[in-house]
């Protein structure tokens, strides 16, 4: 059986992971002799988690290629990524080769700009059938306050894949990424943060900045489970994403976010589906941005 060992530092973080079935085994105690305070460190492990059922862990760098297969299916039909992309209609595997590629590439970009500067790429895996390999069923990009991927950092953009999205999407995919959606954005969750009191920086949260369903494994609260993981690592900090659906809002709403605030963009170039429109029916996409403040209990 395979276990995951880690080092709770603070009994909050030790008590938050009880119910993800870690079992303190071992306490250690730091610094004795040397000052005044004494650190308790628990090292804990799943052993007891049913092997088959399945769980939370990190990605690994080897698994990135499944864990944008996996995303690439669930966004086939997303509004936002329609919206960059400037399609005509939805797409088809089957027949729309250099567009599905084309958002492969910015999923793959971001996943690996995140891995880059720092951010935490987690996944819900399982056994697969007779076998010890494990399969991606959900995923989640989540980028750590002040490591957000800034313009200025050429180097680790380049080495994340920007160049092919660019020359796929072109310098209209470009415009409609930076300027209609991330500019509006950023604006926008300024807006949450005052709706929600608070008198910190958009900066200063946890970022969502990606989190999918295998399309065939959807409804069955994997997603939660992924987030309530990050809840309990960071049961102090704002975490702040953007919805791109309404049952996608509707979800985080129940997982404890707050304070939706809508984001429109495209008005004049798409339809809702972010489809490209004119007339009457080029209504824009809308999105939702939200946040989870500290000491905010998740619905059960």
């Amino acid at each position: 059986m395979r276990q995951r060992i880690f080092e709770a530092t603070t009994p909050k973080a030790r008590d938050q992971y009880a119910p993800f079935g870690y079992n303190i085994r071992v306490a250690i105690k730091i610094g004795q002799g040397k000052t005044d305070a004494v650190s308790t460190v628990r090292t804990m492990d799943s052993a007891d988690i049913h092997p088959q059922k399945p769980y939370v862990r990190l990605a690994t760098p080897a698994e990135f290629n499944e864990f944008v297969d996996v995303a690439f299916r669930a966004f086939i039909t997303d509004p936002v990524y329609n919206y960059f992309g400037t399609v005509n209609k939805m797409l088809d595997t089957d027949t729309d080769l250099k567009a599905c590629k084309n958002r492969r590439l910015m999923l793959k970009f971001l996943t690996k700009a995140c891995y880059l500067v720092g951010g935490r790429i987690t996944v819900v895996v399982e056994k697969k059938e007779d076998s010890e390999e494990e399969r991606i069923l959900s995923g989640c990009l989540w980028l750590p306050p002040h490591k957000r991927l800034e313009v200025w950092m050429v180097s680790i953009i380049v080495r994340a894949g920007v160049i092919p999205v660019l020359k796929g999407w072109g310098l209209n995919g470009f415009i409609r990424i930076v300027f209609d959606y991330q500019g509006t954005a950023e604006k926008r969750m300024k807006d949450v943060f005052k709706a929600g009191n608070s008198k910190l920086s958009p900066e200063n949260s946890w970022y969502l900045q990606l989190a999918f369903t295998a399309p065939e494994h959807q409804g069955k609260g994997l997603l939660s489970l992924l987030i309530r993981e990050q809840f309990a690592l960071t049961p102090d900090d704002v975490i702040v994403l953007e919805a791109t659906t309404p049952s996608s809002r509707d979800l985080y709403l129940h997982l404890g976010f707050e304070n939706p605030v809508s984001i429109t963009f495209g008005k004049g170039k798409s339809d809702a589906r972010g489809i490209s429109a004119r007339g009457a029916d080029a209504v824009g996409v809308e999105c939702w941005a939200m946040a989870k403040w500290p000491s905010k209990p998740a619905d059960s």
